[in-house]
Parts: structure tokens; C-alpha cells; sequence
């Protein structure tokens, strides 16, 4: 996209000096443009595009609406990395079972423990979790270390739906939290 952009431009502006000497302009310049990526301009331009991709009634939808610092963060922090590396600019993939790994390489905490208003990630097969995993919000946690989640498309798509989860639950192989 960004490459996309900057050969768009490119070519733009060379059009408007040829123009600009075909008409016999003597005020007409040749502009030197100068472009280079990086991850906060990706967001910029691509930030709006990139969350419309959440609007669809899944789990990942919920998690973004909640938290979408997690999701911009990450999202930078790849594209960052696909720069730095000479890769065309990539958002990552976000199925749930990748949040975890994708929040680790912006800098965001993972652990093992529920907090209030973090992300629970389920990887595939975990308390019902589907093939791409399942994502949740902790809305509180109790001091018996129970706590309960919002979540979406658990199982109806579009509908937010909530669960009370024990502590050991939390605590089983293939559950993170993100913060």
C-alpha cells in the first residue's frame, strides 16, 4: 500500500512539472519528493482500513472495540519490523490465537493472571475455542480469583455475551492475558 502510494505521488508530481514546462511557465520547478515509511505513517493512512477489517461480528471485533491500543500498537510494532527487514508492509495476522505473540512484539505485558481490562486469549481447542482461537474482555475480577468476561460471537455473531470463568480456568495451558 505504502509503496503503492509513494509510486502514486512519484508520478504525480512528475506530471505537474512536465505540465507546467509544456505551458511555458517560467516560474515552473522540478520538485524533488521524498518519501519514506515507516510505521506511524502506515497508521495514518491505513489505521481506518485496518480496523474496518474487525467490523464482522467475531471475537476479534469485541477485543479491538475494547482495547484497540493493543491493536494499533501491534499493528505498528510489525509493520516496523517488515521495514527494518526491506518486507512490504504487512499488518500481521490477527486471528485470536496470534494476539498474545503480536502484543509481545509491540512491548504490551502477556501473562497468566486475570487483571480487570485485559485481553484472555484461548488457543485452539481451549474452554471451546475454534480453530483460529478465541478472544475476550475481562470485565472484573472476584476475590475468590474467579472472574468474568464479555465476549463475542460466543456463539452468536454480532452479540456480546458474558461468562463468569474460575481461576483455574485461567490458568490452563493455552490461556494468556494480554494488559
Amino acid at each position: 500500500m505504502a509503496r503503492m502510494l509513494r509510486s502514486t505521488l512519484t508520478t504525480l508530481f512528475a506530471a505537474s512539472a512536465m505540465l507546467a514546462a509544456s505551458t511555458g511557465l517560467a516560474s515552473a520547478q522540478t520538485v524533488e519528493f521524498s518519501w519514506q515509511p515507516n510505521a506511524q505513517r502506515f497508521w495514518h493512512v491505513d489505521g481506518p482500513a485496518v480496523i474496518s477489517l474487525f467490523h464482522n461480528g467475531q471475537c476479534t471485533m469485541w477485543a479491538q472495540e475494547r482495547r484497540p491500543d493493543i491493536v494499533r500498537q501491534g499493528v505498528e510494532a510489525i509493520v516496523a519490523h517488515e521495514i527494518a527487514s526491506g518486507q512490504p508492509e504487512n499488518m500481521g495476522d490477527w486471528d485470536a490465537r496470534f494476539w498474545p505473540a503480536n502484543a509481545r512484539l509491540a512491548g504490551i505485558p502477556t501473562g497468566n493472571a486475570p487483571r480487570a481490562h485485559a485481553l484472555i486469549v484461548f488457543q485452539p481447542g481451549v474452554l471451546g475455542a475454534g480453530s483460529s482461537g478465541h478472544i475476550a474482555f475481562v470485565q472484573r475480577v472476584y476475590p475468590d480469583g474467579s472472574f468474568l468476561i464479555s465476549e463475542m460471537h460466543a456463539p452468536v455473531l454480532w452479540r456480546v455475551t458474558h461468562r463468569r470463568l474460575t481461576a483455574a480456568d485461567g490458568r490452563l495451558p493455552g490461556v494468556a492475558f494480554i494488559y
